[in-house]
């Protein structure tokens, strides 16, 4: 694969248009994906070195490494310079929204159990900051940006909720930048996931992967499966997820504590961020938000 449109022009392919961020991806011989990164093609400065951490993931975890990830996608040749990435990998079935029942929903929680347990790479690890407390200006910003959304629903929202919230803010902030840290994939949805033959689950698209809290690659999981259409309980993931990482390490995970640390981010984006884009929007989606963030 020296010269990649010589190895495309010998091929048969199909170009996939999904690619994020500048990237461009193509279906080979109807049984292999390759993926091509060119520097100069990026949507932004920092993109490229994102997609470098997930080559170094597919060489860090990968089938030659001596501690390997299962639920990495196969992958057959990779060369990386400082100006274009080329990787060329197992193709997999995509997973549809329809499949995902109770079993597959375990197996989703024992990939990510797997993601979790294993060491976090030197090239990820960052000096913990301290937690984004909000000052007071801020926090009134915050509060006057939510109680315009709300004012465009009379009487339909209790805005005590809104202030206790307000209050807690802080606190809430301080005990959640407390969850331990792991090694978090960082963009865990369901189309990144994919299936092998055997029906064991594959992850892909590692460019957001770092160190951070278990919650949020659940409470993501959750919230964009809700945005599908699918229902998930968070209690029936979180007891799942507890159960394959407690087999994998024999750890005691607390569900109590990995549930709240999911609301606790959900309070603190909501609260922050979410008032700027809901005005417009029904009663019911306005519902939805305030209600992830007024509840702990």
């Amino acid at each position: 694969m020296e010269n990649l449109r010589e190895y495309l022009a010998a091929h048969d392919k199909r170009e996939i248009k999904n690619g994020k961020s500048g990237s461009e991806v193509w279906e080979v011989e109807g049984g292999y994906i390759l993926k091509r990164v060119e520097r100069e093609k990026l949507s932004g400065p920092e993109a490229f070195s994102l997609y470098q951490n997930e080559a170094r993931i597919y060489e860090f975890f990968g089938e030659a490494s001596r501690e390997t990830l299962p639920c990495l996608p196969r992958v057959l040749k990779m060369e990386v310079s400082d100006k274009e990435i080329l990787i060329l990998m197992e193709k997999y079935q995509e997973l549809c929204k329809e499949e995902i029942d109770d079993e597959l929903l375990q197996k989703i929680m024992r990939a990510l159990a797997m993601i979790h347990v294993r060491e976090i790479p030197a090239f990820l690890r960052r000096e913990q900051k301290q937690p984004e407390i909000l000052g007071k200006e801020q926090i009134e910003s915050c509060l006057e940006g939510w109680r315009s959304v709300l004012a465009e629903h009379p009487g339909a929202f209790d805005e005590r909720k809104l202030t206790e919230a307000a209050d807690a803010i802080n606190e809430i902030i301080c005990w959640h930048h407390e969850e331990a840290r792991v090694l978090v994939h960082g963009d865990f949805h369901r189309e990144n996931l994919l299936l092998r033959a055997s029906g064991d689950i594959v992850v892909c698209d590692w460019q957001s992967v770092g160190e951070g809290g278990a919650s949020g690659d659940i409470s993501f999981f959750l919230s964009r499966l809700g945005a599908d259409g699918v229902e998930a309980e968070p209690e029936k993931a979180v007891k799942l997820y507890c159960q394959e990482r407690g087999s994998l390490t024999g750890e005691q995970i607390s569900q109590r504590d990995l549930l709240r640390h999911g609301k606790a981010a959900n309070l603190i984006t909501s609260f922050r961020f979410w008032h700027y884009y809901l005005h417009g929007c029904s009663r019911k989606n306005v519902g939805e938000i305030y209600e992830k963030m007024t509840t702990m």
